[in-house]
């Protein structure tokens, strides 16, 4: 079974599980892994869907077993299973990494779909990330809106700091990628 299909047949059976219209092309995955180095200890991807971005984070060379997997859906849980032996794959809501996941993160990689949510919700998921990764280490978003997809006040009360990609054009829809660390102190 494709990406495609797996992702179209999970969206119409579990909706409220999948809020991307499209799996992230390889385009937009490659941006998001370019900040992984073979050298990083470890490092988590959460909103994992249907193994784009791992692809493309294990293509910059990093171990299977250095890289952590969370994703909400089952069917996507098992296919990353399947295509990814190695990798520590959770079937558990990204903030939930706090409880289950290994510390000292180089990087988090965000499938996420942020921009949508609360506040609330952006604090508790990003809030989780922070507290996992070594101070200063990346915490990577994709979005596909126009604005940064984490609220100021979220960014503010986080202390974080960002760049952008330019857009990516030749993704389902066009997208941007957000690279946030927290700034010392």
């Amino acid at each position: 079974m494709s990406d495609l299909s797996l992702f179209l047949g999970q969206l119409i059976r579990r909706p409220t599980e999948i809020r991307a219209i499209a799996p992230t092309a390889s385009a937009a995955a490659r941006e998001m892994a370019r900040i992984v180095r073979p050298d990083m200890q470890a490092v988590a991807e959460i909103g994992a869907g249907t193994g784009t971005i791992t692809r493309a984070i294990l293509d910059r060379g990093l171990a299977a077993e250095r890289l952590e997997l969370y994703e909400l859906n089952a069917a996507f849980c098992d296919r990353l299973r399947s295509l990814f032996p190695g990798t520590t794959v959770h079937n558990r809501p990204a903030q939930d990494m706090v409880n289950v996941g290994r510390g000292g993160l180089d990087a988090v990689i965000s499938g996420v779909p942020t921009l949508p949510m609360s506040d609330e919700m952006q604090h508790a998921i990003v809030g989780s990330a922070l507290w996992m990764l070594k101070p200063g280490a990346p915490f990577v978003q994709i979005t596909y809106g126009t604005q940064p997809p984490l609220s100021a006040r979220v960014r503010a009360d986080l202390g974080l700091t960002h760049t952008r990609s330019r857009r990516i054009w030749m993704n389902l829809p066009p997208a941007q990628v957000y690279v946030f660390r927290q700034a010392p102190g």
